[in-house]
C-alpha cells in the first residue's frame, strides 16, 4: 500500500457520492429517453379538451346600481367555487331545488358542519362518493349566514339569480392581461400578496418555462372548461380547496390579478398544446441533484491535491538523490540506528 509520501500518484478516490451520483443521472436521463413524449403528458378528459372556453362561460348580466345583496357576496366568497344555482354541477352539485330535496335542519347542519355529517350521515356520505370523493370543508360560518345562505338558494331556484358579485368576465380580455397572467402564473411577476406561484403546484400543457411546473396540484389545462368564468374566479380569490386555503388565506389575490389569470387559464383552454417537452418537477429535481452531487466529487476528489503534490514531488528528489549517492543513502541509515 503507498504511503503518504511515496512517489506513485494513488489512484483517484471514488467515494459512494460518485456512485449514487451516476446512478441518479443515468436513471433520471434514461426516464427522459425511454417516455414517448405522448406518454409525459397525461391525457385529459375528452369533453374537457374539446370544450371551447366560449361554451365554459356563463352569461352575466349586468348588475344595478347600488350594492349587491350581502347574500350574494357570501354566497360568491363561500360557495361558488364548487357550486351554482341553476347551471349545472361543478366541483359540488348544482343547489337548485336542494331546499325541496332535503329538509331545512338538514340542510343548516350539512353546510354548518359538513366534516361532522360525513361522519354520521349515509346521505353525505354518498354526495362525497359520488362527487369523486372531494370534501366541503368546514366554512365558518354563524347560524345566521348559514339561514341566508338556505334562503337565497331557495329565491333563486324559483326566480333565476346573478349569483357573480362584483364579477368581470374575461371575454374581452386584451393580448397584454393575457401575457400578465401568464407571468404571474409561471412567477415572472410577482404577486402582491406575497403568496407563491401557480406554477409551484401546478403545471398547463405546453407552456413555455425554463423550470417545470409542479404536481402537487392538478394539471390547469383545462381548469377554465370544468369550474367556468366565475366558478374560477371565486377559486382564486376565495380558495376553499384545503392546500390553497392554507397557502393563500393569508396572502390573497389582487382582483386584477385574478383577472388576468383566469384570462391566461381561457387561452390556455381554448388553445391547448398536444405535446409538452417539458420534464416534470421531481424528475428536474433529480438531474439537479444528480449534477450537483457530480460537482461535489469533483471537488471533494481535489481538497488534498494542493498539499498531496509538493510532498510527492519532494519524497521523489529524495529518492533519486539516494540513488546517485548510496554513501548518502548509507549515512542516513547509520544516522537512524544511532
Amino acid at each position: 500500500m503507498p504511503g503518504p509520501y511515496d512517489s506513485r500518484e494513488a489512484p483517484r478516490a471514488t467515494g459512494p457520492a460518485t456512485a449514487v451520483a451516476l446512478f441518479v443521472t443515468v436513471l433520471a436521463a434514461g426516464h427522459v429517453l425511454a417516455l414517448p413524449q405522448e406518454a409525459q403528458v397525461e391525457p385529459q378528459d375528452a369533453q374537457a379538451q374539446a370544450a371551447p372556453a366560449e361554451a365554459s362561460v356563463e352569461p352575466v348580466e349586468a348588475q344595478p346600481d347600488g350594492e349587491v345583496d350581502p347574500r350574494i357576496e357570501l354566497f360568491v366568497a363561500k360557495c361558488a367555487s364548487c357550486h351554482t344555482v341553476g347551471k349545472g354541477d361543478r366541483v359540488g352539485p348544482d343547489l337548485s331545488g336542494v331546499h325541496t330535496r332535503r329538509d331545512r335542519a338538514w340542510l343548516e347542519r350539512m353546510i354548518q358542519t359538513p366534516s361532522g355529517m360525513l361522519s354520521s350521515d349515509a346521505d353525505a356520505r354518498s354526495l362525497l362518493l359520488e362527487y369523486d370523493g372531494v370534501k366541503m370543508p368546514d366554512l365558518g360560518l354563524s347560524t345566521e349566514d348559514v339561514s341566508d345562505l338556505i334562503d337565497l338558494v331557495a329565491e333563486c331556484s324559483d326566480t333565476p339569480c346573478v349569483l357573480a358579485g362584483q364579477f368581470v368576465a374575461v371575454g374581452e380580455a386584451t393580448e397584454v392581461e393575457i401575457a400578465r397572467g401568464r407571468d404571474l402564473f409561471v412567477g415572472d411577476e410577482p404577486l402582491t400578496g406575497g403568496g407563491l406561484a401557480c406554477l409551484a403546484c401546478h403545471t398547463i400543457r405546453g407552456m413555455e418555462s425554463p423550470v417545470p411546473g409542479g404536481t402537487l396540484g392538478v394539471d390547469l389545462t383545462h381548469a377554465f372548461a370544468r369550474l367556468g368564468d366565475e366558478g374560477l374566479d371565486v377559486a382564486l380569490k376565495n380558495p376553499v380547496f384545503p392546500v390553497m386555503n392554507k397557502v393563500f388565506g393569508d396572502h390573497p389575490l389582487e382582483t386584477d390579478e385574478a383577472y388576468a389569470l383566469r384570462a391566461f387559464l381561457n387561452e390556455a383552454n381554448s388553445n391547448p398544446t398536444a405535446d409538452d417537452s417539458a420534464l416534470s418537477l421531481p424528475l428536474f429535481g433529480l438531474l439537479v441533484a444528480g449534477a450537483v452531487m457530480v460537482l461535489l466529487n469533483a471537488v471533494w476528489g481535489r481538497r488534498l491535491r494542493g498539499v498531496r503534490q509538493p510532498m510527492t514531488r519532494r519524497s521523489a528528489a529524495q529518492a533519486g538523490a539516494k540513488r546517485r549517492n548510496p554513501a548518502l543513502a548509507g549515512a542516513n541509515r547509520r544516522g537512524d540506528m544511532r
